[in-house]
């Protein structure tokens, strides 16, 4: 696995990264979307989720699993200059009922499995 980190979003307290897997391609050759990091940063430490979809989550061992997420978290908690505490949730959703809400561009909402109708 060759992992790619792209920051979405980032507030004074908190960041949302899309995981990719560079090692893996879609059918148009872009990098493969593995899953997605939400990191919310306190004086305490820092508190978050990691989704790593169901596909990407079985091609690692526990242990692999492990060590992944501890490497992850030191590359984005490191450089922060904030306590290096942290704790985070783990989940790995299938895709089966994902969907994506939102109110950009007046689309409306999008299934990931479903594209939109076309009129």
């Amino acid at each position: 696995m060759n992992l790619k980190l792209k920051r979405l979003v980032r507030t004074h307290s908190s960041e949302e990264y899309a995981l990719f897997d560079l090692d893996q391609v879609t059918a148009n050759g872009a990098p493969m979307t593995i899953g997605k990091l939400d990191l919310h940063y306190t004086a305490e430490g820092v508190y978050g989720t990691i989704l790593l979809w169901d596909d990407a989550s079985r091609q690692l061992k526990p242990a692999q699993r492990s060590a992944f997420i501890h490497a992850l978290l030191s590359e984005v908690t490191q450089p922060m200059g904030i306590p290096n505490e942290y704790v985070v949730e783990f989940f790995t959703p299938t895709l089966e009922h994902y969907q994506v809400f939102h109110n950009v561009g007046g689309d409306e909402d999008v299934d990931a499995g479903n594209p939109p109708r076309q009129p």
